[in-house]
């Protein structure tokens, strides 16, 4: 992961100093060490309009709502004045893999059970579904959903006293929807964020915005989805925990208001969006998508035939630009998903260096490939593939279509 810095972000008009988060220009923030907790930019009174504690009714499902949970519960440990207690709310676990044989808990349940948090279950908000009680058999009085999957009631949102917040990691009104890490890199979008927002009654992401990342946090070329996502989620983990202490959800509010243009995320398939067409698509665009989405698929066909194994999917993995010069156009022409074996030396005189490298679109250059996965066998190493598959005789050429 790259080197990473501490980032402003704004609330009701003052300015804090916060979090762990992506490198930024050196020249924007006061110096600070990397090392030490956070601190502030100027003094600002902690002093929370709240009248009784939080009884939290936490939703969430992945490893970025994982993390503000995480928090939470630190907070909670911590200032007990201020976090009561906390349910959690998961989704009902979903068979998957071959035959559905194989139960996968979401990361929320599994840290649940690790925090000893109480759990609860749904597979969708029935009418009857109310808000339960807490271990004390107090009533629940705020709800705080981070990507949970299901729309929360508007009844549910009114019957919580202090209703209900999000956590968004994107400058909304910017990227609503399902997918916004994922957009954000497909899009090149040189900027990102988060942002803590009541929940709306009605509609996804359209709630008032309490706090956001301010200055954005630059997304700078090739970063990958992991580093990105694991980045959100701990600076979104921070926001959550300083709007609550901030009191910043207690009416009257105080939305932040911005010139970013709404745009939505859909949600990704990978079916589509994770498929490489040769023949559109260059070098730098497969990688940088390979970055987003960790593995790319094509098929493996035949030159003599290409219909003969038209249903054998080839997943590539570990891809990155290879610097090779392009064909003279006078000379024969590669066709785009045709496959090299190299065997390259290296100048210590070691063993010779093995790469598979793929031909991309016309003058879109090459990449080079670390695993292939061809339907129905398992991850190989890439060069091991190629030279095999090269070496076979009688059987025709093959190419990645």
């Amino acid at each position: 992961m790259r080197p990473l810095l501490r980032c402003l972000v704004s609330f009701g008009g003052h300015i804090h100093y916060h979090g762990s988060l992506y490198s930024l220009s050196l020249g924007t923030f006061p110096p600070c060490s990397l090392r030490t907790s956070p601190s502030h930019c100027r003094s600002v009174s902690t002093e929370s309009p709240i009248r009784e504690p939080l009884r939290i009714l936490f939703c969430g499902s992945d490893h970025f709502s994982a993390t503000s949970l995480k928090a939470l519960h630190n907070e909670h440990l911590s200032n007990g004045d201020l976090i009561r207690s906390i349910d959690v709310l998961t989704l009902e676990d979903k068979r998957s893999g071959r035959g559905m044989k194989t139960i996968r808990e979401v990361p929320v349940k599994n840290l649940a059970k690790l925090l000893s948090l109480p759990r609860h279950e749904l597979y969708n908000f029935g009418s009857d579904w109310n808000l339960p009680d807490n271990i004390f058999g107090e009533k629940i009085n705020m709800l705080i959903a981070v990507s949970f999957g299901l729309f929360i009631p508007a009844q549910l949102i009114k019957d919580a006293k202090y209703g209900g917040l999000n956590v968004h990691p994107s400058l909304l009104p910017m990227y609503r929807g399902a997918a916004p890490i994922y957009h954000t890199l497909l899009d090149q979008q040189p900027i990102t964020g988060v942002s803590v927002q009541t929940l709306h009654p009605r509609k996804f992401d359209h709630g008032e915005i309490l706090l956001q990342t301010n200055p954005p946090i630059n997304v700078p070329p090739k970063t990958g989805y992991q580093d990105l996502h694991a980045t959100l989620a701990v600076h979104g983990a921070e926001l959550l925990v300083e709007t609550l202490r901030r009191g910043l959800f207690v009416p009257p509010l105080n939305p932040i208001k911005n010139d970013y243009k709404p745009s939505l995320a859909h949600k990704i398939d990978p079916q589509i969006h994770a498929r490489i067409d040769w023949n559109l698509q260059d070098a730098e665009e497969i990688e940088r998508r390979c970055g987003t989405f960790n593995t790319m698929w094509c098929k493996l066909s035949s030159l003599e035939d290409p219909e003969l194994e038209r249903r054998k999917r080839a997943i590539l993995s570990d891809i990155s630009v290879y610097e090779r010069p392009e064909m003279d156009p006078k000379k024969t022409k590669i066709q785009p998903g045709t496959f090299r074996h190299l065997s390259m030396r290296n100048k210590d005189g070691s063993d010779p260096r093995e790469v598979m490298i793929v031909k991309c679109r016309k003058g879109g250059g090459w990449i080079s490939v670390g695993g292939v996965k061809v339907e129905g066998k398992g991850l190989v190493s890439a060069p091991e593939w190629a030279r095999s598959i090269l070496a076979q005789k009688g059987k025709g050429g093959k190419i990645f279509t």
